[in-house]
């Protein structure tokens, strides 16, 4: 085997199969550390080969050269003498792979530098040329090293759709079709010549699970990946990718199995508030994201009436107080126009839509109080404003993207016929789909739909039926189509009161009440919030639902209790439903209906049904290994037996079951030995079989070196194997017996 040969072939498909990632990584910031990661394990891998190292020391030498690179590349200050690992360098690296999480939360992809980013790349990659290292010159499985190539596929795969692109998918290709070539032309191939290696059902079994391994490895150690459906990202850590836009998101809350609190707030009021995050007004994209760029520094700009020209008029106060929180954007109810108890280092805010930024994810434990002030709206001074499209700093809040569906635009010329102000259209736009669309958490992720992007606004208008990710988005874009600036806002429900331990009361924020909602802008009123879900209970007083009596005050804000989850009805509708979907309080009676819920009561993590399924496929697999081993053992003892094969078939076949009975508990025959001294080493420790081996080893030796002789027959029987087992089970220890049965080591004995 041509080992120096075989490395520069691993290393040049590495290569290859990285031009995929290539679609999900803005530049080439990333190619040099992942670069010399992959040649340090290379090289290391390769001169182990050559010295003849154990095959499984290879593979730990090639792991802790690959954490000897990652040291240097990227934690290299602190390290002792620059390479040697500390716990000071755990430490770093730990908050390398956090600030990666980070990252990728609040940036969308293709990703810019980050040094988080480019170990956790460097990381994945160096894994997976350990992984291809062992399979093909260590298990000299060519077909699964291709594998790994799998692996680096799966990461732009199920960061950003589309990032694959024809070149990175052709080579992919290519690597793999020259790990199969390769491996043949410099000897890593096991070839056959006449029968089937021994042991192929064993290595394919291997295959399988290295497949399965893979795939559900690398979405697991790469951090921001989020809950949800395959392929849109799902993994077991908590961090969401931008490849996970805020709508999505909002989906993948209402449909968590079990709420988690994530704030809790009380207002000087005494109201719930719509508690929102941040605003999405770039809808040209495959996936929505907000904008992160042109932040202003601090938040003492909040508090400017020039740099934040919005009313000030009946101000109230709202103390948040963080339980379970990781999220960059921080809540708050709109307009916010001052913040305190927040310190000042590692904020921004945002001028267009006063949303406001953190570095830093978690602030669980944390508590702030904010200022705001809602819009003074009411149906005269809407109806009365002056057209927004005028103004040309809302010309952002007007444009379409070019793929949008003809569908949206003729709903919204349907909706809007016959109204003569933008305020009659907001209203005949947030009704019309109220009226003749349904509300349905579940249906768009069963069918492929799920919130995010513009493919899925095309199949909601197909459907008719969605949740807030889908009507907020469609509302605004209809907006636009009749010259109406208008974005969408993510945040959070009111919520229902419940008593804190002052006798006070509080509103619980958690999962299950993620919302979204159009805004939309009317000169010399503001931004004002539209209500198009049907899931909603409840319109603004401001934008009446035909039928609907007002529930909510001159602000906008709800002046009834709420429902604590009002966006997730029992059933999906075209007429709001007064259900409420918030667990009942200790002692409550539970609905019957809401006892009878399929979709959320039954509701499986998806973690739990990935360890399910691969234990029930590893559990079958469990037992290959003894039926093949069963198997063999039946063909031999059925070949001594049968009188029409040649007396050395049946000598053969009763010599080859007592070498694999011996490799099974624990014997290691020499390729030096002749069968009569492997036989003695046999009946060394089983005197009571010495007579039974005698008699197989001297029909072997008759039938291989004896005169042909036709009135000759092997001597040996069936009961002469078995009192070999026997006697070999009956000395093993326990480890050994177990060992035997279920992972014979003869079925991978060439």
């Amino acid at each position: 085997m041509a080992v120096f040969p075989l490395h520069a072939l691993l290393l040049a498909s590495v290569a290859l199969g990285c031009v995929g990632m290539a679609g999900a990584l803005a530049g080439f910031w990333w190619v040099l550390p992942v670069a010399v990661t992959v040649v340090i394990v290379v090289l290391v891998t390769a001169a182990a080969r050559w010295l003849r190292l154990p095959s499984a020391l290879v593979t730990v030498l090639g792991l802790a050269a690959l954490i000897l690179a990652l040291t240097v590349v990227h934690v290299s200050d602190h390290a002792l003498l620059g390479f040697i690992p500390t716990p000071g360098t755990l430490a770093a690296v730990g908050s390398l792979w956090s600030e990666s999480g980070s990252f990728v939360a609040r940036q969308s992809a293709p990703y810019e530098e980050n040094a988080g980013l480019a170990l956790v790349l460097s990381a994945l990659v160096g894994l997976v040329a350990v992984f291809m290292e062992t399979a093909l010159l260590g298990l000299r499985m060519a077909g699964l090293a291709c594998v790994g190539i799998l692996a680096l596929l799966v990461v732009p795969a199920l960061t950003l759709p589309g990032s694959v692109s024809i070149w990175g998918l052709g080579a992919a290709i290519l690597s793999a079709l020259a790990l199969l070539a390769g491996s043949r032309l410099w000897g890593a191939t096991r070839l056959q010549h006449v029968a089937p290696t021994p042991g192929g059902l064993p290595r394919a079994l291997l295959v399988i699970v290295g497949v399965l391994a893979v795939s559900l490895l690398v979405p697991t150690v790469m951090p921001g990946f989020f809950s949800g459906a395959f392929p849109q990202g799902s993994s077991f850590n908590s961090e969401r990718a931008a490849g996970v836009g805020p709508l999505r998101a909002v989906g993948q809350g209402l449909r968590e199995s079990e709420r988690v609190q994530r704030f809790s707030y009380t207002t000087s009021d005494g109201q719930p508030k719509y508690m929102r995050l941040m605003s999405l007004s770039d809808f040209s994209q495959p996936e929505f994201f907000p904008q992160t760029d042109n932040l202003e520094e601090g938040l003492a700009g909040l508090a400017d009436p020039e740099t934040n020209p919005v009313s000030r008029e009946n101000p109230v106060t709202t103390k948040v107080t963080f339980e379970d929180y990781n999220e960059h954007w921080l809540p708050a109810p709109y307009a916010p126009t001052e913040f305190a108890g927040i310190g000042t280092e590692g904020w921004s805010w945002n001028p267009r839509d006063l949303s406001v930024f953190s570095a830093n994810s978690d602030m669980s434990g944390g508590t702030f109080t904010v200022t705001s002030s809602a819009p003074q709206a009411t149906p005269d001074a809407m109806r009365s404003a002056a057209p927004s499209n005028a103004n040309g700093d809302l010309a952002d809040y007007l444009g379409v993207p070019d793929e949008m569906p003809e569908s949206i635009s003729s709903a919204a010329r349907q909706f809007t016929a016959g109204t003569e102000n933008d305020y009659d259209r907001a209203l005949a736009l947030q009704n019309g789909l109220r009226h003749n669309f349904q509300y349905d958490v579940n249906a768009p992720l069963a069918q492929g739909y799920d919130a995010g992007g513009m493919d899925s606004m095309e199949q909601f208008m197909e459907t008719r039926t969605g949740y807030a990710g889908h009507f907020a988005p469609a509302m605004a874009l209809m907006a636009r189509e009749v010259s109406i600036p208008a974005r969408v806002a993510i945040g959070y429900l009111p919520t229902a009161p419940v008593d804190d331990s002052r006798g006070g009361e509080q509103f619980q924020v958690g999962t299950g009440d993620a919302h979204a909602w159009p805004e939309l802008y009317f000169q010399g009123v503001g931004w004002v919030r539209f209500e198009p879900t049907p899931g909603i209970p409840t319109t603004p007083e401001y934008a009446p639902e035909s039928g609907n009596e007002p529930a909510q005050d001159a602000s906008g804000q709800p002046d009834q209790t709420p429902s604590q989850e009002p966006s997730q009805p029992q059933e999906p509708t075209s007429e709001p439903t007064d259900e409420q979907s918030q667990p009942p309080a200790p002692g409550t009676p539970e609905p019957e209906d809401a006892q009878q819920e399929p979709s959320t009561a039954l509701m499986i993590p998806l973690w739990v049904l990935v360890l399910g399924g691969v234990l029930l496929l590893l559990l079958p697999l469990a037992a290959v290994p003894r039926f093949v081993r069963g198997r063999r053992r039946r063909a031999r003892l059925t070949d001594m037996a049968d009188a029409s094969l040649s007396p050395q078939d049946r000598a053969n076949a009763a010599w080859n079951e007592l070498e694999d009975l011996s490799v099974d508990h624990g014997g290691s025959p020499k390729a030096s030995d002749t069968p009569r001294v492997r036989a003695r080493r046999m009946a060394a420790g089983i005197p009571a079989a010495s007579e039974a081996v005698d008699r197989i080893v001297s029909d072997m030796e008759h039938a291989t070196y004896a005169a042909p002789d036709a009135s000759w027959k092997p001597s040996a029987s069936a009961a002469d194997l078995g009192t070999v087992r026997n006697e070999l089970t009956n000395r093993a220890d326990r480890g050994q017996r177990l060992r035997a049965t279920w992972w014979p080591a003869s079925i991978f004995r060439r």
